[in-house]
């Protein structure tokens, strides 16, 4: 079970990760933070799962249910609560979105490291 804390440090782990092995196939942060959110290691956004196993994704997303901090960001992007009735999976990935949309800004200056790293 994850807490929405838990989310954006796995999310922000996950990005990392994805800056180091991907930046030098980006020009600038913004075509790096577009892939960041279809990146199925990151957000699963790209295929609908990130777990692809959804009794795992509904542990996950269990944590969140009645977390405050998780319903203000969710509320923030438009959403009345979780959205558990789109499925553990979607939800699961929504969350992880949301949970970038949060740590994103932190990720630009990895971004410019790994890009200096590469020239």
């Amino acid at each position: 079970m994850m807490t929405w804390n838990d989310y954006m440090e796995q999310v922000k782990a996950d990005a990392l990760e994805a800056i180091e092995e991907n930046a030098q196939y980006y020009e600038d942060w913004d075509e790096m933070n577009d892939a960041l959110w279809i990146d199925d290691s990151v957000t699963g956004n790209g295929s609908g799962s990130y777990t692809f196993n959804t009794a795992e994704a509904a542990e996950n997303v269990a944590g969140i249910i009645f977390d405050e901090e998780a319903l203000e960001a969710f509320s923030e992007y438009g959403y009345e609560g979780i959205p558990t009735k789109e499925g553990a999976e979607a939800c699961d990935v929504i969350a992880r979105c949301i949970a970038l949309g949060h740590v994103g800004w932190e990720l630009e200056e990895a971004f410019n490291e790994a890009r200096e790293n590469v020239a």
